[in-house]
């Protein structure tokens, strides 16, 4: 009894009707395929891909274990994992690649479970296209309807591609139309017809000449080959970045400039940008911005006609070099045009903003706002004088302040900037001490005070 259930059963699954189906996909939507199904005609060395889909037309699941492309020129660009199985409704999604390397009429034969298509397809005798960016890269040949992009062009000049055309086949291949569609663009050095041995290269030029600013497309059609073809035309001309100090500092204002070597030709807006690298890595400095702004960004305007940037009412822009050594990167950005520069703050002495001084009752205060590009401050050396100018005893007093100064510096958001704050009580008449002189050391030098007078408040 268990035996006749199982061939019982068997036959069932036997006699099901099948229910897989090859479909056209297209723009979303499936279109029935029957027997067969053709890919026209395409160039030797040009491709094209075509989405199918199988779909399981039934209520109940279906096996698959088979899936195959037979024949010459075409392959399934990616085939689904056999077996599987394929429940009600599902569907399978894959293309065909249909790739010839010869003339001729190819074709071939899908199979899935319950599933028999002829794909066919004609490949015409064409020459391998390749293409010379005129960036310096090597050329490289051209896949089907890729874009030969021109990149940015001023307008008035004129930006050329170059296309070498080579016969790979056994036979002399014969090209008969080339031509150039789309305002802007223009073929030149190209003598019809093309008449290319086996092993052999032809060449032509494609151009693109803008006289108004804007994107520009058109295509190049070689055969039944058709190339985009893709241009920006720049009525700009190049920025400069120019600075008005020639030996940057930490603690100054620089002013900076966008020039052009020729008058605009197009009115636009653009912005220069700045990047702070300082020396010592992880050193911020908020005080390194331009001053208009409050910020590291400044944008610019450019009118036609214009050979300088206009930074508001201005012809440049101020920033703050701040208080740590390092490299401050400025891009500016107009157009497709993008300009780089680079101001080197060096290490320096440490730099003195204020200073004060005060005679008081119980003693002399001192206080100090300074700045140390390299955050490296280490001794202090203060000396007292006399009114009659002579150096008190003891003389010069040396204070090691090192490790106060990193540990102030490690965590610190403020750039070089430091204040100083010592108090010096005085036994006897402080009226007898007339001035102070303070020099302050880091890795790069001593910085001297000078004397400074000592104010009763």
């Amino acid at each position: 009894m268990m035996h006749r259930l199982l061939l019982v059963a068997c036959f069932a699954v036997c006699s099901l009707p099948a229910q897989l189906q090859l479909f056209l996909v297209q723009n979303g939507s499936e279109a029935p395929v029957a027997s067969e199904y053709g890919f026209g005609a395409i160039s030797t060395g040009d491709f094209r891909d075509i989405p199918f889909r199988v779909r399981n037309t039934g209520t109940t699941v279906t096996s698959l274990t088979i899936f195959s492309l037979a024949g010459e020129g075409f392959t399934i660009a990616n085939p689904p994992q056999v077996p599987q199985t394929v429940a009600g409704g599902a569907a399978l999604d894959f293309s065909i690649h249909f790739a010839p390397s010869e003339a001729g009429f190819f074709s071939a034969n899908f199979t899935a479970d319950g599933v028999s298509v002829i794909v066919h397809g004609t490949a015409r005798a064409a020459t391998s296209i390749s293409l010379d960016p005129g960036d310096g890269t090597p050329p490289h040949v051209l896949a089907p309807g890729e874009t030969i992009d021109f990149g940015a062009v001023r307008v008035g000049s004129t930006a050329t591609r170059r296309l070498t055309l080579t016969n790979k086949q056994a036979n002399r291949i014969t090209i008969r139309n080339v031509a150039v569609v789309g305002q802007a663009f223009q073929l030149k050095t190209a003598v019809l017809p093309l008449n290319i041995d086996p092993g052999t290269s032809a060449s032509l030029e494609v151009a693109f000449a803008p006289a108004e600013s804007g994107t520009r497309e058109g295509a190049l059609e070689i055969e039944q080959r058709r190339y985009p073809l893709r241009g920006i035309a720049n009525g700009f001309t190049r920025p400069g970045i120019g600075f008005d100090t020639p030996s940057p500092a930490s603690g100054q204002q620089i002013r900076l400039t966008i020039r052009f070597d020729s008058a605009s030709r197009q009115t636009g807006n653009g912005q220069v940008q700045m990047e702070f690298r300082p020396t010592q890595p992880g050193a911020a400095d908020p005080g390194i911005l331009f001053i208009p702004t409050g910020n590291q960004v400044a944008p610019f305007a450019v009118n036609q006609g214009d050979t300088v940037a206009r930074f508001g009412s201005q012809n440049g822009v101020d920033f703050q070099s701040g208080t740590t050594a390092g490299e401050i990167i400025f891009t500016a950005t107009l157009g497709e045009f993008t300009e780089h520069a680079t101001l080197t703050i060096p290490r320096a002495a440490i730099g003195l903003d204020s200073t004060r001084t005060l005679r008081t009752s119980a003693g002399l205060d001192l206080q100090i706002n300074a700045f140390d590009n390299t955050r490296s401050a280490s001794k202090l050396t203060f000396t007292f004088y006399g009114q009659g100018g002579n150096a008190l005893s003891p003389g010069a007093m040396t204070v090691d302040g090192a490790a106060a100064f990193q540990q102030y510096f490690a965590p610190s958001t403020l750039g070089g900037v430091f204040g100083l704050h010592a108090f010096f009580p005085v036994h006897g008449n402080p009226g007898q001490v007339e001035s102070v002189e303070i020099q302050l050391v880091n890795s790069m030098g001593t910085a001297k005070t000078g004397r400074l007078r000592f104010t009763t408040p």
